[in-house]
């Protein structure tokens, strides 16, 4: 429980203070017989004011929400066990839900989402989570989130180093549910809808494989060239319900490729769009928020590199170089005319190695900039 006295510090520094006090109480060690962190039971903060604490809070709890749902083994959060975790807290907190289980997958025809799950034993789910905080004709924001709760690399099977981390390939998904939760409990004024693809990418008999076509459900055909680049074939069927159901604008979240992190590093998230002025209110937010990102090109010659002969696109481009560009122009395909912002958060939704402030594990990155931009819009 957290608690204010003498209202000195603007509140945007107190809830920036009071987010990161929670954050910082709190481990990976979800399964250690002792903890190595400790969870104050009060914090008193002086010069602060009470609404400037009370939303810190609120901050806090849902980016240790991401952080638990990603820092959770994989044997334990699965697709199914994802949806559940959402439809608790829609039910808790008041927000609209829809889960797709395999037979409506198949029914809507989300073709390239169900081959990335054909391998794994546990089932995929497609997860909607509404919120609704304007006027009921305008046009929601939509995010969208990669959950791939375990990623093995199918047949293109990761080495062990790479597979280590693997639990947190659902960061997107995370973050998006995340932050649902943290506009509902802020009560901010603009509608927002929450799009989570969960899968297993796992290796079993029937699993997709290598120089497979598949059809998305957008209509287009997608060549399997490497079974590890199957978060964007989630995203394209996730990204085309969005559009269906009447999104105005979008982002997605996903911890795409590792290319990203050989440009840019493991602390900042690479920003890529198709609509400069919205992804300038992105930037903007979270350089309020003091969350690096940076934008990549989307220059229209990297498209070249995900033409297929034998299909609409293939699922790689014909080189490593450029490879997180090269997955943002597949997903590209996906979104329309509507504005969109891709952010690659692969390498900093998991940090290796506990920084000062926070402990290894997941971060819960971006989703204080997602509600930074929320509340601007709204």
């Amino acid at each position: 429980m957290a608690f204010a006295f003498d209202n000195q510090w603007d509140d945007a520094t107190t809830s920036a203070a009071v987010c990161g006090a929670m954050a910082g109480c709190h481990g990976q060690d979800l399964y250690r017989s002792e903890r190595k962190l400790h969870v104050f039971r009060d914090m008193l903060w002086c010069g602060a004011s009470h609404q400037a604490v009370a939303e810190g809070v609120i901050l806090g709890e849902c980016v240790n929400l991401v952080r638990r749902l990603v820092n959770e083994a994989p044997s334990v959060m699965t697709p199914v066990r994802f949806a559940e975790e959402a439809t608790g807290l829609a039910d808790t907190f008041g927000l609209e839900i829809d889960v797709w289980d395999e037979q409506r997958l198949q029914q809507e025809r989300c073709g390239a989402l169900l081959a990335v799950a054909r391998g794994s034993a546990h089932p995929p789910r497609l997860v909607t989570v509404k919120y609704q905080g304007s006027d009921e004709a305008d046009a929601p924001i939509a995010l969208v989130g990669k959950g791939v709760t375990f990623d093995s690399g199918g047949y293109s099977l990761k080495p062990t180093d790479s597979m280590k981390t693997m639990k947190g390939d659902m960061a997107g998904a995370a973050t998006v549910l995340g932050t649902l939760v943290a506009a509902r409990r802020l009560k901010l004024p603009v509608n927002v809808v929450g799009y989570m693809g969960l899968v297993e990418n796992m290796v079993s008999g029937d699993a997709y494989k290598l120089g497979d076509v598949l059809t998305s459900r957008h209509g287009k055909t997608i060549e399997i060239l490497n079974t590890d680049a199957e978060g964007r074939l989630v995203l394209a069927d996730v990204l085309d319900v969005a559009v269906s159901q009447g999104a105005s604008r979008l982002i997605d979240l996903a911890t795409l490729t590792g290319a990203c992190m050989v440009a840019l590093g493991t602390d900042v998230t690479g920003l890529m769009t198709n609509d400069q002025a919205w992804c300038d209110e992105l930037v903007a937010a979270a350089q309020m928020c003091g969350e690096p990102v940076w934008q990549l090109p989307m220059f229209a010659e990297y498209a070249e590199q995900i033409s297929s002969d034998v299909a609409d696109l293939k699922n790689v481009g014909e080189s490593r170089w450029g490879g997180a560009i090269t997955g943002a122009k597949f997903l590209e395909n996906f979104v329309g005319q509507r504005p969109w912002v891709h952010a690659d958060i692969a390498g900093p939704s998991f940090a290796e190695k506990a920084k000062a402030w926070l402990d290894a594990g997941g971060t819960g990155c971006m989703l204080r900039s997602l509600i930074q931009l929320l509340r601007e819009l709204g």
